[in-house]
């Protein structure tokens, strides 16, 4: 808040003991009126009763530091428990984490409690969970010196939390072609049996030109495989009589023709 009041050039009602001489008495009155309602906009529910009719910009400072940054001993030690139970979700982004973090660092540094560099990067490594305890370890271990620092430890820890985001992409990429080829797996299975189905009600009303019976072609006679598996022969086209068959495997279709009738089946599902 005191930033925020010399960025907003608020700060000299605050913080200043007498009125500058260049500024009237109504127009200093009015100075300290405004900065008081600009810092009440920023204080919570709890306190804004208290500070609710405060019309002295310095008074209602004073006010809010004994209330906020209270040196006492009953303070330091909230403030410390704080510190002690901050622990990172991995839920929440890291950045917000890291703002936690400092926020309660600067305010144990208001009550006269300065923590060291190295203590404070060992506190923030000790607030991740366990499973980034490999990582913990190694900045530990790569430490210059065995001492480590804020200055090292944040940006690793920022770069580990993208590493994650990315390696949790990628599982979750292949997980997807998994369960996509699977679903296609059991599509085309359940489309073989239609495909079997399809193709035997399509030649219902044909005749088969070796048993002479009607419901199969007769690549799919059962008959003619076994008289050619006992004879050991292949397969021979009939030249004579008055029927004509003619299978045109390479583009599935069959003609069945004699001196009346034409039949022409198609492999094709469409």
């Amino acid at each position: 808040m005191e930033d925020l009041l010399y960025v907003k050039d608020m700060d000299l009602p605050v913080f200043s003991i007498e009125k500058p001489e260049s500024k009237s008495d109504e127009e200093w009155k009015r100075d300290h009126r405004q900065v008081c309602g600009f810092i009440r906009q920023y204080v919570g529910d709890n306190v804004y009763g208290l500070i609710a009719n405060e019309t002295h910009a310095r008074s209602l400072w004073e006010k809010l530091e004994s209330m906020y940054a209270s040196k006492s001993g009953n303070n330091k030690l909230y403030l410390l428990k704080s510190l002690m139970n901050l622990s990172y979700k991995e839920t929440t982004p890291l950045l917000d984490h890291l703002n936690a973090f400092h926020g309660i660092l600067d305010q144990l540094s208001g009550v006269g409690i300065k923590l060291e560099d190295e203590l404070a990067a060992l506190w923030l490594l000790n607030t991740l969970p366990e499973s980034w305890e490999i990582f913990r370890v190694s900045i530990i271990n790569s430490a210059p010196d065995g001492i480590v620092s804020m200055q090292t430890v944040k940006p690793a820890m920022l770069n580990e939390e993208m590493r994650r985001k990315m390696q949790g992409s990628s599982s979750q990429s292949e997980v997807l072609v998994t369960e996509h080829r699977g679903r296609n797996a059991n599509r085309d299975q359940r489309g073989g049996g239609k495909s079997i189905s399809k193709s035997k009600s399509r030649y219902k009303n044909v005749e088969c030109h070796y048993c002479h019976n009607i419901g199969h072609i007769k690549k799919n006679c059962f008959k003619w495989k076994r008289d050619n598996k006992a004879k050991g022969k292949n397969e021979k086209e009939d030249e004579g009589g008055d029927r004509v068959s003619i299978a045109d495997l390479v583009d599935d279709l069959i003609f069945v023709t004699n001196a009346n009738v034409v039949n022409v089946v198609s492999d094709d599902q469409s």
